[in-house]
């Protein structure tokens, strides 16, 4: 039996790093940290288990951007799963209402975490048989070493429950990702990249005996970091800009390209492109792209100090306090994509039924 706290997660099989050493956990880093007129403004990349992405986005307090399901290529998923699958921080005793107020026994709970590994087990081949199998997630990887060492433990595994694998049924071709990607969900590990003025609420509400034990731990490391960070003094016209280092600004002079650098780079979580590699002219290309698809989330994370007697007088603070005016509503219509995209595309959006079309043009923007 697998005890908790043994150092193999893939039941019956040894990987190479797979120790408990290397276990993702719960982590909290201040990216960006800046002060104006008492204002503070705070940007974290957070991981946590991404099952609790739900919880933290009910903050509508806090800007915030993630990874998506629909972006992560199968195989790559798998590998984390396989290395590095969310175990719950405890196994609470059933009782009524929301809290669990006390653990199971040592003896249920090494038998519940073997039971949520074998479920991880079941997901990861379920996710592989959805990806169209060995053939496909190779053809992905483009031959990726990683990619072999993960193929070649899910067929180890698929010898190991046969019995499921013989309900399954092969695909001719291999689903989207993001459709694979969902049944791994609740053994992933995600980061966040969440930027905000108001913060004592989020505390108040997470930093809770009352809160999922997952969020509690989440909220307590964001304060330790954040209680730790020393902000940067900012005067009027000077910028917050998360990702952007001293190398970039030598590079680039105007705020506003660096804050759409800053866009991009949250968007994706880190400063580097999915290729590792620091890229300028393909932070330009990502966040171009954004922008045209209407998705201006993560242009909500640089602002820049707010002068309310100059040109941009008016509510361009978003859900920042009003000494700060996000990025993002500088930007042209970001508040309406139908005024952004033709509306043929709408139209097509809608599966060709006009009424709709028209009926949602109708709404005030």
């Amino acid at each position: 039996m697998l005890r908790w706290g043994q150092e193999q997660y893939l039941l019956g099989i040894q990987l190479e790093g797979a120790c408990m050493s290397n276990r993702v956990n719960i982590s909290a880093n201040v990216v960006a940290d800046s002060v104006h007129d008492r204002s503070r403004l705070t940007t974290f990349e957070v991981t946590f288990p991404r099952f609790i992405l739900a919880e933290f986005n009910t903050h509508r307090m806090l800007s915030r951007n993630s990874a998506s399901s629909r972006a992560i290529p199968v195989w790559k998923r798998l590998s984390d799963i396989v290395l590095y699958p969310f175990i719950p921080l405890q196994f609470g005793k059933n009782k009524a209402g929301m809290q669990s107020a006390e653990d199971i026994s040592q003896e249920d709970t090494d038998a519940a975490c073997t039971n949520w590994l074998v479920g991880r087990d079941v997901a990861v081949i379920q996710a592989f048989m959805l990806a169209g199998g060995e053939n496909q997630i190779m053809k992905d990887s483009k031959g990726d070493v990683r990619a072999v060492t993960v193929c070649d433990a899910v067929k180890q595994l698929m010898a190991q429950y046969s019995d499921v694998v013989g309900k399954m049924i092969p695909l001719n071709a291999g689903v989207h990702k993001q459709h694979a990607n969902r049944v791994l969900e609740p053994y992933a590990w995600h980061t966040v990249i969440v930027t905000g003025t108001h913060w004592r609420n989020f505390y108040g509400l997470r930093a809770s005996t009352m809160a999922q034990p997952e969020i509690d731990s989440v909220a307590i490391e964001m304060a330790r970091a954040h209680s730790a960070s020393i902000p940067e003094v900012l005067e009027h016209g000077e910028w917050h800009l998360p990702y952007v280092f001293p190398e970039d600004k030598q590079e680039i002079e105007n705020n506003k390209t660096l804050a759409r650098i800053s866009s991009a780079r949250c968007a994706r979580v880190s400063y580097l492109t999915h290729d590792g590699k620091r890229s300028i002219d393909a932070d330009l290309k990502m966040v171009d792209g954004l922008q045209s698809n209407g998705h201006v989330s993560p242009f909500e994370h640089p602002a820049t100090t707010h002068d309310t007697t100059g040109a941009y007088f008016g509510n361009f603070n978003g859900n920042f306090s009003p000494k700060w005016m996000q990025y993002r509503k500088m930007l042209e219509n970001e508040h309406d994509f139908t005024k952004l995209t033709p509306t043929d595309s709408l139209l097509l959006g809608m599966k060709g039924d006009q009424k709709l079309v028209d009926f949602v043009l109708s709404l005030p923007d």
